[in-house]
């Protein structure tokens, strides 16, 4: 089919670094890796940030709110003690927040004031809308070729080792939407969280026998294509409807559209094709399901960066165009959502924000 696969990129150790060990393939990676071979940022970020002495962590802390001053810019964050329900406020001269795509977004439309009645930098009415991510199905079966062979271990680094990246832009066939997809392969082989037994009728030693002959053989292709932004997939704040602090809770309306539909039954004819080719027996599976949005987990384009305010929230730095002195450092500054896992590229650009920040702080510009 002339269709890439490439091994799939992780932030993990593969040899020894700063004193943390190489990933020893335990596979547990999801229940947090005891040995730091696996990055996060408990382990590899927050340590050091502490031992320069100016960091000082709150823990227990929900955000609820914004606080500005009589100019309109930003000087503080209201929050609650998770235990005590005790309401707090921090002051700073300068404001980032970070809290995920979704609660930055609430925050942000919570943090209402006579400067800024519809949420804080948010005269244009972009924040929350042009919500994307990515339409996600999965095609799972069995390769035959595999049938019988001695159990290995394929446990590993969790997720997936091997990726399909976007080639539908490279293939000579027409197409009626734009974007693209990926595939991811996790879940695949002879590892903990394989479950064959579930996809194969029987019962006894004969079915324990067509279990075992089947374990190692197991694939799954997973595909996720590129949503697009549109102002309707929005979130906003309901005033009736509030947390256990008072404070409004969220309510999402997305749905995907036609480009999404029509992208949809791209994904499932190719991952079809792909495991024919390979000889696959393919387990059954409707054409017309999908993921709900949300399960991918890949919220973005709620605070997106831009040059134009009217049609953005931040620029290209990250900062507030309506507030200079507030940042948003994560998903929700994506203008768009790819079809890629956005992890490490939500980190590059908070890094990039932040030697922005420590620059202008320099400069004293927000004295």
């Amino acid at each position: 089919l002339g269709i890439p696969v490439v091994p799939i990129r992780r932030a993990v150790l593969t040899r020894a670094h700063r004193g943390f060990p190489p990933c020893h393939h335990c596979g547990s990676c999801g229940l947090g890796c005891g040995t730091a071979s696996f990055f996060n940022t408990a382990d590899h970020l927050i340590p050091y940030a502490l031992k320069t002495g100016n960091l000082e962590m709150v823990t227990n802390a929900v955000v609820a709110r914004i606080l500005v001053d009589d100019k309109g810019l930003a000087n503080g964050v209201q929050y609650f003690d998770r235990h005590t329900g005790e309401e707090r406020k921090v002051l700073g001269k300068v404001i980032v927040l970070g809290a995920s795509c979704m609660d930055s977004t609430r925050i942000l439309l919570n943090s209402k004031s006579e400067k800024y009645p519809n949420g804080i930098g948010n005269r244009s009415d972009q924040v929350g809308r042009n919500y994307c991510e990515q339409v996600r199905t999965h095609v799972r079966g069995f390769l035959p070729q595999l049938f019988g062979m001695p159990v290995s271990n394929d446990d590993g680094i969790g997720g997936a080792h091997i990726y399909i990246p976007r080639f539908n832009h490279r293939i000579h066939q027409s197409r009626d939407y734009i974007r693209g997809f990926g595939i991811q392969c996790w879940g695949i082989g002879a590892h903990s969280g394989t479950n064959v037994a579930t996809r194969l009728p029987g019962f006894g030693a004969k079915f324990k026998r067509e279990v075992k002959k089947k374990y190692p053989s197991w694939v799954e292709l997973h595909p996720y294509g590129e949503m697009l932004p549109r102002a309707d997939n929005r979130v906003t704040v309901e005033k009736n409807h509030v947390d256990r602090y008072g404070v409004p809770l969220m309510k999402i309306s997305v749905k995907y559209g036609e480009n999404e539909r029509k992208m949809l039954k791209h994904m499932y004819q190719m991952t079809e094709e792909i495991l024919t080719v390979a000889g696959a027996e393919i387990l059954p599976f409707d054409r017309e399901s999908n993921d709900v949005p949300g399960t991918a987990i890949h919220e973005h384009g709620t605070c997106r960066m831009g040059e134009d305010p009217k049609l953005s929230v931040l620029n290209t730095f990250n900062q507030m165009h309506e507030v200079q002195n507030l940042f948003v450092v994560d998903g929700s500054s994506f203008a768009t959502a790819s079809e890629k896992n956005p992890t490490l590229t939500i980190l590059a650009i908070a890094w990039r924000a932040s030697d922005y920040l420590a620059e202008e702080l320099r400069k004293g510009n927000f004295s």
